[in-house]
């Protein structure tokens, strides 16, 4: 029981929510779900994408997790890495094999957007910006990808850019959060490389393009009145509450906190999308 308890905490259950949604919604958002196998099919898919990124990425920060998070299920001794690393490749798997009963182009997407989260936390999470960009690419594609299910991606342009501009936000708070362990570990990402205020500096710049960002489909008529008062309501305060918490409180277990709080919001702002 400890084991499953382990895996589950190590394919992180709440981003495998948010990826099966975020596909879905996005075909809902095109204006159909039909054909439903192929939209449910990509749901799946993506969700076995982000098990294996999840996984992965646990089993390469083996090291730097020993720091900043002793408590995951690898460094905590509960799985161990050899176990991480067949869960992982046994996730992606299943992922291309689904994938390939979508035709050869979503196929191609799905193995790429696999292959490069591999290589992002074997390497890419290290650096200065371009780990922080692969996460919030492969999340955007997320949305083109359910688009892609129901021949509509370019209606799934709003929904991706989205996606890509808080997760990107939410990569440099937690590369900030992290920078004890990757400094220890040679890993030069933007917070070690330039610093706590640069970051924060960063983080609400990122943020602030966003709120103004997720304005315009309502202006221009794209998403209506249900949409306008789901973000204003529930997914502004909590950008907002974490803009001023990252400043007022730039510790890393507060940083923890409010990374968790925009995990949260993001299936807010799914919701905003989908009724809007």
């Amino acid at each position: 029981m400890r084991k499953i308890k382990g895996f589950i905490q190590l394919s992180r259950p709440v981003n495998l929510l948010i990826a099966f949604a975020s596909v879905m919604i996005a075909a809902a958002v095109t204006g159909t779900l039909q054909p439903l196998w192929r939209v449910v099919l990509a749901s799946v898919t993506a969700t076995f994408v982000t098990s294996g990124a999840n996984v992965i990425n646990d089993y390469f920060d083996y090291d730097i997790d020993k720091i900043n998070k002793p408590l995951r299920p690898i460094p905590a001794g509960i799985i161990s890495r050899s176990e991480a690393l067949t869960c992982s490749i046994t996730s992606f798997i299943c992922a291309w094999i689904l994938a390939w009963f979508l035709g050869p182009v979503m196929f191609l997407i799905a193995f790429g957007i696999g292959i490069l989260l591999i290589v992002y936390s074997w390497w890419l999470k290290r650096t200065i910006i371009l780990g922080n960009l692969t996460v919030s690419i492969a999340t955007a594609m997320a949305f083109v990808f359910g688009g892609m299910a129901v021949n509509r991606p370019a209606a799934t342009f709003f929904p991706a850019s989205f996606a890509f501009l808080f997760h990107f936000g939410r990569e440099i708070l937690k590369d900030l959060q992290d920078v004890e362990g990757d400094q220890q570990h040679q890993a030069i990402t933007f917070s070690v490389r330039f610093g706590r205020r640069a970051s924060l500096i960063f983080i609400t710049v990122i943020f602030a393009v966003l709120l103004i960002w997720t304005i315009i489909p309502y202006i221009i008529d794209v998403y209506g009145r249900s949409y306008l008062l789901i973000i204003l309501l529930g997914v502004y305060p909590v950008i907002l509450y974490v803009i001023y918490g990252s400043w007022k409180y730039p510790q890393p277990g507060r940083l923890g906190i409010l990374s968790n709080l925009l995990k949260a919001d993001m299936l807010v702002g799914l919701l905003a999308i989908y009724f809007g």
